[in-house]
């Protein structure tokens, strides 16, 4: 945590499954006179203000939706007195006034199986677009032995892209799948309070 006067900025990791435990830590930051500014890429940047004036929550709105959607909901986040104080890949990072109120009722549990519905959505799609990228790797491999059978090349560059290929596929079942077998279990547990039947 590195801290200049009335700026601290703070480099701290959260998985895509954590995001809650994420919007909790910047709401004790809040509470403690810390607002949130910037996001980067594990770097939060905030600056000295008043404890308990604003809370934040996460929401997350893909690069994919169209400018109509995305503007819509922008506007839409406007008329609610909500700004956006960082985004970062598909992340949204909302700020709102306390004396506003909070931005979703207490016990809305079908708000928040829509938004973990949309985390679990969005990891399922980066798995499979890692996934064929991976496997792209893989069959480039046998076209490189192919073509160019036993020259320096292709074994060079069959070892390379075989190595990224099964190292990323084995990456993929250590570290996403368990985030993503975490965020079925959430939506899982979130359908069981609403006691829909599915």
């Amino acid at each position: 945590m590195k801290q200049m006067g009335e700026i601290r900025k703070v480099w701290r990791f959260f998985t895509i499954a954590d995001y809650e435990r994420e919007e909790q830590w910047i709401n004790e930051m809040a509470r403690e006179g810390w607002n949130l500014t910037a996001v980067g890429f594990c770097r939060y940047i905030f600056r000295r203000g008043t404890p308990g004036e604003y809370i934040y929550k996460l929401d997350i709105v893909e690069r994919t939706e169209s400018d109509e959607v995305r503007e819509s909901y922008f506007n839409f986040l406007t008329e609610c007195n909500i700004r956006i104080v960082g985004e970062f890949k598909d992340w949204l990072f909302l700020q709102r006034r306390a004396a506003d109120g909070p931005f979703d009722m207490k016990d809305d549990t079908y708000a928040k199986l829509r938004t973990v519905n949309k985390i679990y959505s969005f990891s399922v799609r980066t798995l499979c677009r890692l996934l064929r990228i991976f496997l792209m790797l893989i069959f480039l491999c046998s076209l490189a032995d192919w073509f160019a059978p036993h020259s320096e090349f292709s074994e060079v560059c069959s070892g390379i892209m075989t190595g990224i290929g099964v190292g990323g596929i084995l990456a993929l079942n250590l570290f996403w799948v368990p985030i993503l077998r975490k965020l079925r279990r959430q939506v899982n547990k979130l359908i069981d309070e609403t006691g829909v039947i599915i």
